[in-house]
């Protein structure tokens, strides 16, 4: 149910399902009849199929068989994924689930009703459409967490326009000022507490309480001392989850409590602007390849540890 990523990057975990025969691509085998068990969890031929189905959807100009490929090693990953997070302790609360079905219905214009019978159409039950949905918020989380260890330096940033390489154009760019409220958990055991604690502070907030008031009182970040205050500010610097919310206020409205990787945030909305200084928008291209270049590193080298160590058995 996640959206697919690049093809580059699905095909890194390719080799595990090579062994696979054309034969198997062709539905020889009934439909729920089981193809892989991945730590435990299992892959059905109806599973690959499905994924198969929708992404041709999208890729009409890509050979069938790389497409079921594709699905095989994107539903690999997030079955590893998926384990991973579980065993990390971490959980989706229903509400949560109840949460990201109104947000998805919003997205596609479209009712929470509807959504079930899409997914009734595809072959998932209620219940099973709502344990999709909630793999999909773990590995969210996951990705979150990876994604949030990433800080690009200015002298990585010097490096790389002085390399001589090809960068990408700069272009006028949005830097947005806010104020945040973060608190850090040091476990796992400890997320619950912390974003109740969070939300009471979300509440007061609601209430009247100052924000710059409460940020210096309880925001656990240095800034904390300037009332949260961030005046540079540009996308793909906050969670991702936090900037998607961030692109939606209007002026002084805040997000509600987030959670984003081991912490839990609010970031209050106050002004942007738009830069195009010259230099400044090189420089911003510059940082923002660096990242996605860091996220898409982490990313396989985090897939390809829980590869090696993972149990993989085809049927």
């Amino acid at each position: 149910m996640t959206s697919i990523r690049t093809f580059a990057t699905i095909m890194t975990l390719g080799l595990a399902f090579q062994a696979a025969s054309a034969a198997d691509v062709n539905n020889i085998k009934p439909l729920n009849s089981i193809a892989f068990e991945v730590n435990g969890s299992i892959i059905t031929y109806r599973d690959i199929e499905r994924l198969t189905q929708e992404l041709s959807g999208r890729n009409k100009d890509i050979p069938r068989e790389q497409l079921v490929q594709a699905a095989k090693t994107r539903l690999l990953e997030r079955a590893l994924l998926a384990d991973a997070a579980k065993q990390q302790g971490l959980k989706v609360p229903q509400e949560m689930i109840d949460v990201e079905l109104v947000r998805r219905a919003k997205a596609e214009n479209t009712t929470i009703a509807t959504l079930y019978a899409q997914a009734a159409a595809n072959g998932y039950r209620r219940s099973a459409y709502r344990l999709e949905v909630a793999k999909d918020l773990l590995i969210e989380h996951m990705m979150s967490n990876l994604n949030s260890e990433v800080k690009i330096t200015q002298n990585q940033i010097d490096d790389a326009l002085k390399s001589g390489r090809n960068l990408p154009a700069g272009e006028p760019y949005t830097v947005y000022t806010i104020r945040r409220i973060i608190l850090h958990a040091d476990s796992q055991e400890n997320m619950d507490g912390i974003g109740q604690r969070l939300q009471q502070i979300a509440n007061a907030i609601a209430h009247g309480s100052d924000f710059a008031t409460m940020a210096k009182r309880y925001s656990q970040e240095p800034q904390a001392a300037n009332g949260g205050l961030h005046d540079d500010i540009t996308d793909m610097m906050l969670p991702e989850n936090v900037e998607e919310l961030l692109h939606q206020l209007q002026p002084t409205q805040a997000t509600v409590p987030l959670r984003a990787g081991n912490t839990w945030q609010i970031v209050q909305f106050l002004e942007k602007r738009t830069e195009t200084n010259p230099e400044k928008m090189q420089r911003e291209a510059v940082r923002r390849m660096l990242v996605r270049q860091a996220q898409q590193e982490n990313q396989a080298q985090f897939l390809e540890q829980l590869q090696q160590s993972a149990v993989l058995r085809e049927y």
